[in-house]
């Protein structure tokens, strides 16, 4: 027979029908919020006790796996004994013995004389349960499958006799259901399945709809499972899933419906409508096909609170595509539009039973049948649907947060430019979404940054460009003086209106930070005065930051760790360092030893770059900091670059009076040009990356070259001990 109902996560896992010892066998990691992108709450829409069974790509939501199948009922034990057991014990104690003493401490307690007859008879069935306990609340580790049953050290076909006569001879309700538990689990784990549902059958009727009742029937559904009469096994499960909050992740876990005749067998088990849709809600969450769910409990009963957990579930499924939505603008930098052709068939069922507004929260279906268009791009249906719901959404705050959201959204995204009018439209929108960044009540993260994006966007396709930063930032921006510049000027406008000021503060970028980056970019063309009046102007902390190393030291080897760790009797800041190198350029421009203070100069150009020592100058808001991977492309270039290093160091070389100095100047010029043509032939995104298998593994560069000529000087010397490449020049070379 064609099997009709496939598991979307755990088609391996169709043995486990305990609901008692289900567990999960995988681990969930860091990989951002667990439902995605989305701004549809499904908390707004649905009781929380289903909370399990929200949109999640973990095993179910906000808990992973469940794997508190030891503890579940601790707490509620006790509570319910101690109102048995009266003022006698303290619920601590209680607490102790049912949860944490070993039988061996029970055998105790009963060996010395007590008084009080419930409490005895407290004592004399914890005797029992902790040896049910040992085979039914064995904790498993998730790493270790072993599923070998675990060898006894008792006889259970001993322990079952006595707990059926206790069971018969227990003086009130409160102790017979829990014999009648411990009989029921005992027979699950330990006897056969058609005794289990005979002893359930036998009492059933005696007990009230309690959690132990539904445990025990948890454990008869579990029965006919291993009788593989499949249709009563799912029935008793939905029955405990609707039943008991606490069973309804295990409930659901262990239900398995296997082909459409064991599927219409459970239907025809029903007593009523809501059972139906409970089985019918069960097969929604999970399986192929939640549209027919929701199409027969809706044709059950159109307010079945049943239908708003499948409503959810399946916007939120759709609303996965919100990730890459965009509007229809040409160069809108998001991902490319995609026609989306699947899920046709829930969506128009979304439609239409927002249409009929005959559920139990109309305005639910209304949210979502707008919130759906917009993502297909039907804005002005969508707007529709929000209408409608303005007269039917609750007053209290999270459903109205959610309209306001979405109608956010479908206005912005229906816009093709934004004008002043939508401007003042948006503002008060706009700010309330940012405020709400700190309510945790609805999803609205993926919302603010999309809206972001997209003011961003269409500020661009408009041509202000300023607004468009202050809302999404770019590198590329950056790159441009002029645009830095009317950044600056906007930021630093008096008389900016409310939505400015509003959008200002939204620019990650401050004021301060313009005139850091100016100041350094400056610095890097050799621009020295201007670097030092920008620096001035930026945040005095940034500017007063210290360098990590000399950044005027000349290493035959880069050792950046070697220079940081070094002492240094002087200790420049940003600032300093760009007051230093005003005081060498002017000596160099009088004359002043212009060897010297050249070398000095170009050891400092050389070591603020990514090859040098001092790479924390560059860092800053807008250029970024860590690897040159983490940095942006647009920067990289200027960071490795080495022009400004080699035009001083061929100064020096020309104002050098000596052998020993020529070498020098030689052999830091190689040094830049080995970094070049590192620039050249690395990965545009890591200039540090290994060289491309067509480049040669060597390089003569014009430097080494012109050292050779140098040989008699000591510097000569130290470079052959020290530098490999030039090294191996020498030995190539001979």
């Amino acid at each position: 027979m064609k099997k009709t109902f496939l598991r979307k996560y755990w088609i391996i896992l169709t043995s486990a029908c305990c609901l008692a010892t289900a567990i999960g066998l995988a681990c969930a990691g860091d990989y951002g919020e667990e439902y995605g992108t989305s701004n549809f709450t499904p908390e707004i829409f649905v009781d929380t006790t289903y909370s399990p069974f929200f949109y999640s790509w973990q095993f179910y939501y906000g808990i992973g796996h469940d794997e508190n199948y030891i503890n579940r009922f601790n707490n509620s034990n006790v509570k319910e004994w101690s109102v048995w057991l009266g003022k006698a014990i303290q619920p601590a104690t209680i607490d102790y013995l049912l949860n944490t003493a070993a039988g061996k401490s029970v055998d105790s307690a009963l060996s010395a004389p007590v008084s009080d007859k419930k409490m005895k008879a407290f004592l004399e069935y914890l005797r029992m349960a902790k040896k049910c306990e040992d085979f039914s609340l064995t904790s498993i580790s998730r790493w270790d499958l072993d599923t070998t049953k675990k060898k006894l050290n008792f006889d259970v076909t001993a322990l079952n006799r006595q707990l059926q006569d206790r069971l018969t001879a227990a003086p009130d309700a409160f102790l017979q259901e829990r014999y009648w538990f411990q009989l029921v689990r005992s027979l699950y784990f330990n006897g056969k399945p058609g005794d289990v549902v005979r002893t359930f059958d036998t009492y059933a009727q005696k007990f009230p709809l309690d959690k132990l009742y539904y445990r025990s029937l948890a454990y008869m559904a579990g029965a006919y499972y291993k009788q593989k009469e499949y249709s009563k096994a799912n029935y008793y499960y939905s029955l405990v899933y609707a039943g008991c909050d606490q069973l309804r992740t295990v409930a659901h876990f262990s239900f398995h419906p296997q082909e459409e005749q064991d599927w219409r067998g459970t239907l025809a088990l029903c007593r009523n409508k809501d059972q139906q849709a409970t089985l019918w809600q069960m097969l929604g969450i999970f399986y192929s096909d939640p549209a027919r769910a929701i199409e027969e409990i809706y044709r059950l009963d159109p307010k079945s609170d049943k239908l708003d957990l499948l409503l959810v579930r399946a916007v939120n499924q759709i609303e996965q595509k919100f990730s890459s939505f965009q509007t229809r603008l040409p160069g809108f930098d998001m991902m490319p539009e995609q026609k989306d052709s699947s899920n046709k068939t829930i969506k128009a069922l979304i439609g239409r039973i927002a249409d009929a507004g005959n559920t139990a929260r109309p305005w639910a279906w209304q949210l979502a049948a707008g919130y759906l268009n917009t993502l297909d791009r039907r804005y002005p249906i969508a707007a529709g649907y929000f209408t409608k719901a303005e007269t039917t959404t609750p007053k209290d705050p999270r459903p109205q947060a959610q309209l306001r959201l979405l109608k956010l959204i479908n206005t912005l995204a229906s816009a093709r430019t934004i004008d002043a009018a939508l401007e003042q439209r948006l503002y008060p929108e706009i700010e309330w979404l940012g405020r709400s960044q700190a309510d945790h009540s609805f999803r609205n993260n993926d919302a603010f940054e999309w809206v972001k994006k997209v003011m961003a966007a269409k500020y661009r396709l408009s041509g202000n460009i300023v607004k468009a930063e202050c809302f999404s930032t770019r590198p590329a921006f950056y790159t441009n003086n002029n645009n830095v510049e009317s950044l600056k000027a906007f930021l630093n406008k008096p008389d900016k209106t409310p939505y400015e000021n509003f959008i200002g503060s939204l620019c990650p970028i401050k004021r301060t930070d313009l005139f850091e980056y100016q100041a350094i970019r400056l610095c890097f063309n050799d621009h020295t005065d201007e670097a030092i009046q920008a620096m001035q102007q930026s945040e005095p902390g940034k500017a007063q930051i210290t360098l990590p190393a000399n950044p005027f030291n000349g290493r035959i080897n880069d050792c950046h760790d070697c220079d940081q760790a070094a002492p240094q009797k002087i200790k420049y800041s940003k600032i300093g360092l760009l007051n230093k190198l005003k005081e060498l350029k002017e000596k160099i421009a009088a004359g002043q030893d212009v060897y010297t203070n050249a070398i000095l100069f170009a050891n400092a150009q050389y070591n603020i770059t990514y090859y040098g020592n001092n790479r924390s100058f560059y860092e800053c808001a807008i250029i970024g900091s860590g690897g040159i991977w983490s940095i942006d492309s647009v920067y990289q270039a200027p960071i490795t670059d080495m022009k400004i290093a080699i035009k001083y160091y061929a100064l020096a070389l020309s104002a050098a009076s000596n052998d020993e100095q020529k070498a020098k100047c030689q052999y830091l010029l190689a040094k830049c040009q080995r970094n070049e043509w590192y620039n050249k032939i690395a990965d545009s995104r890591n200039p540090w990356a290994e060289k491309k298998e067509s480049q040669p593994d060597f390089i003569a560069w014009d430097g080494f070259k012109s050292l050779k000529q140098y040989a008699n000087t000591k510097y000569y010397s130290e470079v052959l001990k020290e530098c490999g490449y030039f090294s191996t020049y020498i030995q190539k070379a001979h």
